[in-house]
């Protein structure tokens, strides 16, 4: 585990995801045998053909299409509001649409290797990985350990526990799902409107970062 990232444990009885996931949308459960389905599902449509990345894409838009007010979504905001706020200063901004993830077993890696700062220009967010099936081995997020490390490993967590980390720069992506296990996931970004507020460990996420990539914005912002 990286030595500034943190993971954050939650009560799924209050924010019942899973449940959300296996009877309304996907209509399968456990959610990591969603790849049985999907086979069922492609057997139909081309027999003998092997689950493959459009698969992914065809049961990950399932949920994010979802419309706004759907109980999948309310749940989204409520644990932004009551689990993550409060650990940062009780504001923060975030992604209203949360990036949904399926990772069916036996199909190929869903995400190169990227660091999002590249892309979203943003030093400032911090990374939310939200699992909802166990993550392991290739069904797993994987990211290096350092800033520029390229040793990608799997993230390994379960149901009911959320892993805060500088996606901005710390390079990160996915492998080959070689598990008999899918993994259904969201991710999204969010930063806290006043910084001065945040205390360890959750200041500690960003911390890490070394001077050439612009040092810690939470240091750099009470200084």
């Amino acid at each position: 585990m990286l030595s500034n990232a943190v993971v954050l444990r939650y009560d799924l009885s209050r924010f019942p995801f899973i449940e959300v996931l296996e009877r309304r949308v996907f209509k399968v459960s456990p959610l990591s045998a969603l790849h049985e389905r999907a086979r069922q599902a492609r057997g139909r449509r081309l027999p003998g053909a092997e689950l493959g990345y459009q698969d992914n894409l065809a049961w990950r838009a399932l949920m994010q299409n979802l419309p706004d007010d759907s109980p999948f979504l309310q749940l989204y905001h409520r644990f932004v509001r009551e689990v993550i706020a409060p650990r940062y200063g009780k504001r923060v901004s975030y992604s209203n649409r949360p990036k949904m993830r399926v990772h069916l077993a036996g199909t190929p890696g869903v995400s190169a290797w990227h660091r999002d700062a590249d892309i979203t220009g943003r030093p400032d967010q911090v990374n939310a990985f939200l699992p909802f099936t166990r993550c392991f081995g290739g069904n797993a997020l994987w990211c290096e350990s350092d800033y520029g490390a390229a040793d990608h490993a799997p993230i390994e967590l379960e149901p009911g526990e959320v892993f805060l980390f500088d996606g901005g720069y710390l390079e990160h992506g996915t492998v080959a799902n070689d598990t008999q296990l899918s993994r259904c996931s969201l991710d999204f970004r969010f930063a806290p409107t006043d910084v001065g507020l945040v205390r360890p460990p959750w200041s500690t996420v960003l911390n890490g970062r070394p001077e050439r990539l612009g040092g810690d914005p939470f240091m750099r912002a009470v200084e």
